[in-house]
């Protein structure tokens, strides 16, 4: 029995996704880290903040703007603390790039390149995480500390008052450049890892377009770990027609991810996905197979599945409630029939990144309608049989509905002792880090 009030298919889902990360979660997100950020266009990512460095007075200034940054075998360490991340990192021979624009009253206007290298830097502070609505997440290091080995300032074309002015800000310099060039490169790893799209999203779901906007609503850390919350939006290109779907208030699901990662999605976000997966009729079946009475059935849905996940044992099921079948014989109508199912739906890692649908156990009801009388030598079990090979074709396009959504990106992560339940109105995964 479906039973809940309606809600627009548009409508956006709060805490839709309820992730939990432990500190062997961010353990792992370190050690795949250093390789990762190398990868990054570090000046591309702080171009909003060009320039950098702007030091001096009227009678001799300068503006610092970043162009290169450059270095090897960087090392990171991220440790969950109460209210951010612990962050250091190390690197060898650093090369930063930068174009220099100098001017004032005793300085003639000019502008050229310099070079800073340092053998080692180690860069430390501690990394706070802020929900940014679509953007994701930003990132700012606190109290940050910047030690060098053999820092040298190499420039060309720059004398006098601009080059004691270099020199003389050089070490504060850097550590402007550093620190915020360390967290432009941890937001999209950490956008990864705690869920974030980094805007909306546009995704090929059985062969529609379906456009996600994820809005994280809280991050929370403490020594344990960090706990995130998403509000998301989805909408399959076509549903609008969709009357909506049953909307079910869900509590708080217990979310403690020890050892690993815990994922939990609302009920409500796979239901509003479903009514939109039935508005565009990709649930409707027609079944081509000689039962020797009947060689066609076709099935459709008259209101949407839905998934419960507030069972009080914990299972979750997928509901399909007054699907009617129409049975035919070299197209000449034999038997017609409403069927209610019920399926054990559990929800499992497809691959490294994504969560994907999986069905088990099927309870089946089929009741022939009043108004047919079906041909003689037609059972009851040639009806199921019929019904049953219906349902696992429309399954096997539901369980194609991967949940590529917001969910845990950690790089070379593998999960083991995987475990689902439901839990307050949410499916929940958890697992153990490898």
């Amino acid at each position: 029995m479906q039973s809940g009030a309606l809600q627009p298919v548009s409508t956006n889902i709060p805490r839709a996704v309820t992730t939990a990360l432990s500190a062997d979660a961010f353990a792992k997100l370190s050690a795949a880290a250093g390789p990762l950020i190398q990868t990054l266009n570090v000046p591309a990512l702080l171009a909003s903040k060009q320039p950098m460095v702007t030091e001096g007075d009227s009678l001799a200034n300068l503006k610092l703007s970043l162009s290169g940054l450059n270095f090897a075998n960087p090392k990171i360490s991220l440790t969950p603390t109460n209210g951010g991340l612990m962050f250091t990192a190390q690197l060898d021979t650093l090369k930063v790039t930068a174009n220099v624009a100098y001017g004032g009253t005793l300085v003639p206007s000019g502008s050229s390149v310099v070079n800073i290298t340092a053998d080692h830097v180690t860069i430390g502070g501690t990394l706070v995480v802020t929900p940014n609505g679509t953007a994701g997440f930003t990132t700012a290091l606190n109290s940050p500390t910047v030690n060098t080995v053999n820092l040298v300032l190499q420039s060309s074309g720059i004398t006098g008052s601009i080059l004691d002015l270099l020199n003389s800000t050089l070490g504060s310099s850097l550590q402007s450049i550093l620190t915020e060039a360390a967290a432009a490169e941890m937001s999209p790893l950490l956008n990864d890892a705690l869920g974030a799209l980094e805007g909306p999203q546009q995704l090929d779901v059985l062969g529609q377009k379906l456009d996600v906007q994820a809005s994280p609503s809280a991050v929370t850390f403490s020594s344990a770990g960090a706990l995130v919350t998403i509000d998301l939006k989805v909408m399959l290109e076509g549903s609008q027609s969709s009357p909506g779907y049953i909307y079910t208030a869900n509590g708080n699901p217990t979310m403690d991810a020890g050892h690993g990662i815990q994922l939990g999605l609302a009920d409500d976000l796979v239901n509003e996905l479903l009514a939109q997966v039935h508005a565009l009729g990709l649930l409707n079946v027609t079944l081509q197979k000689d039962l020797g009475i009947i060689d066609t059935a076709q099935f459709q849905l008259t209101m949407p599945p839905m998934v419960s996940a507030n069972n009080p044992d914990g299972t979750m099921r997928l509901v399909l409630s007054d699907m009617i079948a129409s049975f035919s014989d070299k197209g000449k109508p034999v038997a017609k029939a409403a069927i209610n199912a019920q399926i054990d739906l559990k929800l499992a890692p497809s691959d490294a990144q994504d969560v994907a649908l999986q069905f088990g156990k099927v309870d089946l009801r089929v009741n022939l309608l009043d108004d047919t009388t079906p041909s003689d030598g037609l059972s009851g079990d040639d009806l199921a049989s019929a019904a049953t090979d219906g349902i696992s074709i429309q399954l096997d396009s539901l369980s194609k509905l991967l949940i590529t959504l917001p969910v845990p990106s950690l790089e070379g992560i593998q999960l083991q002792n995987v475990s689902v339940g439901a839990d307050s109105g949410y499916i929940v995964m958890s697992g153990q880090i490898q």
